[in-house]
């Protein structure tokens, strides 16, 4: 079929002619996937999430795949094959119900795009009353128990000082489970 290809990923504009199906991928294999179809002329989206995660000892900041282990493709159904993403080294099959693959709707998928160059930031939300560790800064090693917010990245937490509660304001960040 001679079909005009649909744009690749780096193009930021909204296609609407195209039906977004999910696509299963092989574990971590996400942007092999991504890199493979793109390479097919897919167009793919792989939304991201950064958080921070302990890694041999340190807290890192990461980036990882909102959706483990599946990646979104754009084609024109009718126009394009889906045999070849079956074979495509990273991917496992396109995600189908009833046999038939499902195009995700059109808000979602606009959603999902925004994230694909602007990674979401995991904010980490505490309850009052919650044990935490403080892994960072002076009161590094420190049980402490939260307290309040305050402010966009700064928290209130209750640390034991001299025998007894004390509050404290420390990064959002410093602060991970116990």
């Amino acid at each position: 079929m001679n079909a005009v290809a649909p744009p690749v990923s780096g193009e930021a504009s909204f296609n609407r002619e195209l039906s977004w199906l999910l696509v299963a991928t092989k574990p971590r294999c996400e942007l092999q996937a991504k890199t493979n179809l793109e390479r097919q002329d897919y167009r793919v989206c792989l939304p991201t999430l950064t958080l921070r995660k302990r890694k041999r000892g340190v807290w890192q900041q990461v980036t990882e795949p909102m959706f483990p282990s599946y990646v979104f493709v754009g084609v024109v159904l009718g126009a394009q094959d889906l045999a070849p993403i079956r074979s495509t080294v990273g991917c496992m099959q396109v995600v189908r119900f009833g046999g038939q693959p499902i195009p995700l709707p059109a808000s979602v998928m606009h959603t999902l795009l925004s994230y694909e160059h602007a990674p979401l930031h995991a904010a980490k939300t505490f309850v009052a009353g919650e044990r935490l560790r403080v892994e960072s800064g002076p009161f590094e090693g420190l049980e402490a128990v939260f307290d309040k917010p305050r402010g966009q990245d700064r928290v209130q937490v209750l640390v034991t000082v001299l025998g007894s509660l004390r509050p404290v304001e420390v990064a959002a960040n410093a602060l991970g489970p116990l």
